[in-house]
């Protein structure tokens, strides 16, 4: 008698069963060896070793899912966060270039930033959720917000790259262009917000910065000294 070599592959892919094929390997390895055994009339053991490979799979395969649930519940609540707060301060004129690709705010940004704070200030970014990622190196987000400002609510939307942040090594996204549905009567035109007639509303204004995309950066921010 010998046991089953099947059972023992059954086992090694339950104990990588991080891997959704390789949990899915250690159930039919298990389920396969069983059968082996049976009809074996008593040449080959290893029932125990085949059942220890089927529930390694099965919990080594389960606790792998709920891990990777929660990690992406917690990128994405890291994602949606960094995007509210990142948008407060633009709006609100509070300087802050961790929220941009480049290392001190753009001139451009400032007078941005310097006008939609007399436009809308005091703002609070309320409902925030990620509509769209879209493929690539590093990836895009694109979001939705309702912004409450002294004129009422208005609808924005942020485009932002989903890059590595060294401290968490969670996706932080970088913001990219903002366009803002406004009230007509509270937006003004500038050399630096995009400002044209909304399509579905005469009294909207769509406000844009920037009036054309910045360059693509690298995947990952930039290292401190």
């Amino acid at each position: 008698m010998r046991s089953d070599p099947v059972a023992w592959i059954a086992v090694g892919l339950g104990a990588v069963a991080c891997c959704p094929v390789a949990a899915l390997g250690g159930l039919l390895a298990g389920a396969l060896s069983l059968a082996r055994i049976r009809r074996s009339d008593g040449r080959l053991t290893g029932q125990r070793i085949a059942w220890t490979g089927i529930l390694l799979s099965v919990v080594v395969g389960a606790t792998s899912l709920l891990v990777a649930e929660r990690l992406q519940a917690a990128q994405t609540a890291n994602s949606l966060s960094a995007v509210r707060s990142a948008v407060e301060q633009t709006l609100s004129g509070s300087v802050d270039a961790s929220a941009w690709w480049v290392r001190e705010a753009h001139p451009g940004l400032i007078d941005f930033q310097r006008e939609m704070a007399k436009l809308v200030a005091p703002v609070t970014v309320g409902a925030t959720t990620q509509t769209e990622t879209l493929i690539g190196n590093p990836p895009v987000g694109r979001f939705r917000l309702v912004i409450q400002t002294r004129s009422g609510d208005a609808i924005g939307s942020v485009d932002a790259l989903l890059v590595t942040d060294w401290s968490t090594w969670l996706p932080g996204p970088r913001l990219r262009s903002i366009e803002i549905a406004l009230p007509r009567s509270t937006t003004a035109a500038s050399s630096e917000a995009s400002v044209e007639e909304s399509g579905e509303s005469p009294e909207q204004s769509i406000v844009r910065y920037p009036r054309v995309d910045p360059p693509q950066a690298g995947a990952t921010l930039p290292r401190d000294g």
